[in-house]
């Protein structure tokens, strides 16, 4: 058996084994703690866990900002020059008297020589990221600031991470790229979720700046300045215009619109990113007007996002022209629409007369042509389709615009492209009779829009000379205007009406198979 005293040297041996694996392990535990860098920010863990920060080794930052990019002209132009075009009836399913015009056109800077404005009274966030913003991971730190329009950026109490005693915000040496984001207004923009992405919609009016590959490292005073900090606009202005003319009474009194098909009602960027994604689909705005009863009214200003090109759907939920309800009845497609970051844009809607009468006759505001199977009238008295197959001449009773094509030796609405313009029955291709008054009405040769034609009944009528396209697809006398009727004449050959520099004349040499233009007269 052991004795007592055995007993007491095992255990003394045991403590003092025990102290040595203690202090083992402390000096263990010291070592590790020195390696640890000491400026290193954990943002996953609470705030109450989180080690404390060194501030002998961090350094403040301190912000200038330079402004925010204007809304300017768009992608297209800074001259206001229109850009679409487009005409339909008021109503496709009759004839109301009425045609919807349609223009889009970007607005320029009332200061061209002015591209950036002052951003004052507006928070905005600032999200550090070591090296790069690829993912969440590089994650460093984050804090709001206020602007006060000079260039001056105060820091918002309480939001920055991490921050030294002083309440400032600290990073450590070394390089970073700064992803600064706002939506314009004076309140704090949430945290990026998970470090990294936020959501965006329609109408707010969300600004980027992203600086990469700023070295951090502190000056005399021991501080940065991140100067420099220009933001960019990321959503677009859109303001829709409705201008009645030809009625009775012009006065615009009610109205209501929603654009569709716009970029996503709200889409997700993340820090990685340098602007909005443009791709999105299915996203609704609902314009409505604060002031009317005027001839031409313009809607409230929106904020769009950006979008690629596409076509938009604008319907007209609430309409009232001269005490007259045209409710859910004006619905305009506008193809091609691409609307720009920082972009600027205007789109017209103007309900017209749909005819203009001279000669005894109402003809059309512009010439008849071919789309595919559809037929429509030129958005313009002078415009045409180039080119002899592109949809602008006909030969002589048939719907088709291709070569060396014509109908039977009596005329029918059935092959008339004139009839088939909606509403379909409302036009047709005038007589030998009514191309006869109207170059009676009076006539001179001149040009509209650069385009070589000439003028009737006062210069109300103005049609462009485009020549004619023979039987072997070749355009004779393109300076001369020749214009088909629908009364045929002997051996194949139809009436039409012919003017140069000098005369207007009826005639009737060429054949079924030669194409030429057609002017529509109402039915």
């Amino acid at each position: 058996m052991i004795q007592l005293k055995d007993k007491l040297k095992v255990n003394g041996g045991m403590r003092r084994y025990m102290e040595m694996v203690c202090l083992s392990l402390s000096f263990s535990l010291f070592v590790m703690s020195c390696s640890q860098e000491s400026d290193t920010f954990y943002p996953s863990i609470p705030d109450e866990e989180q080690p404390a920060v060194d501030e002998s080794r961090m350094v403040p930052i301190q912000l200038s900002v330079d402004g925010v990019d204007q809304f300017y002209g768009g992608a297209v132009t800074r001259s206001g020059e229109t850009v679409a075009r487009l005409v339909q009836p008021l109503d496709s399913t009759y004839d109301t008297g009425y045609d919807v015009e349609t223009t889009v056109e970007s607005v320029p800077l009332e200061n061209s020589v002015s591209t950036r404005a002052n951003l004052g009274n507006v928070q905005f966030r600032v999200v550090a990221y070591r090296t790069n913003a690829s993912s969440a991971a590089n994650y460093a730190g984050t804090a709001v600031y206020k602007t006060n329009g000079s260039g001056v950026a105060a820091i918002v109490a309480k939001t920055a991470t991490p921050v030294n005693s002083a309440g400032q915000w600290i990073l450590g040496p070394g390089t970073y790229t700064f992803v600064c984001y706002s939506y314009g207004v004076n309140s704090t923009p949430a945290m990026l979720s998970g470090n990294w992405s936020a959501t965006v919609s329609h109408n707010q009016d969300f600004m980027l700046c992203r600086k990469e590959g700023v070295v951090v490292a502190p000056d005399d005073r021991g501080e940065f300045t991140l100067g420099g900090i220009s933001f960019t606009r990321q959503c677009a202005l859109l303001q829709l215009a409705v201008t009645a003319n030809d009625f009775s009474n012009n006065t615009v009194q009610q109205c209501a619109a929603t654009v569709s098909n716009l970029n996503s009602n709200n889409i997700t960027w993340n820090a990685g990113q340098a602007a909005l994604s443009t791709g999105g689909t299915g996203g609704t705005v609902n314009f409505s007007w604060s002031s009317l009863n005027a001839a031409t009214v313009h809607s409230n200003v929106y904020k769009v996002l950006p979008q690629s090109s596409r076509t938009l759907t604008i319907k007209f939920t609430t309409l009232r022209i001269g005490n007259i309800q045209y409710n859910n009845r004006v619905t305009v497609n506008v193809t091609g629409r691409q609307f720009v970051a920082g972009g600027n844009y205007k789109i017209t809607v103007k309900i017209t007369g749909n005819g203009i009468t001279v000669g005894g006759a109402t003809w059309a505001k512009g010439n008849v042509y071919r789309s595919g199977s559809n037929f429509y009238l030129e958005s313009s008295q002078s415009g045409y389709h180039s080119g002899t197959e592109g949809g602008s001449f006909f030969g002589w009773n048939t719907l088709s615009s291709s070569n060396n094509t014509y109908g039977g030796s009596s005329f029918s609405s059935n092959n008339d492209p004139c009839y088939q313009v909606l509403p379909q029955g409302t036009w047709c291709t005038p007589t030998a009779n009514q191309l006869q008054n109207l170059g009676n009405s009076g006539y001179r040769s001149g040009s509209m829009n650069g385009k070589s034609g000439g003028f009737f009944g006062g210069d109300k009528v103005f049609l462009p000379a485009m020549g004619n396209r023979g039987k072997n697809n070749v355009n004779y006398w393109p300076t001369t205007g020749y214009y088909r009727s629908s009364t045929g004449a002997s051996n194949k050959r139809c009436y039409y009406l012919e003017f140069n520099q000098s005369y207007a004349v009826k005639n009737n040499y060429y054949w079924y198979w030669d194409a030429f233009p057609i002017r529509c007269v109402k039915r």
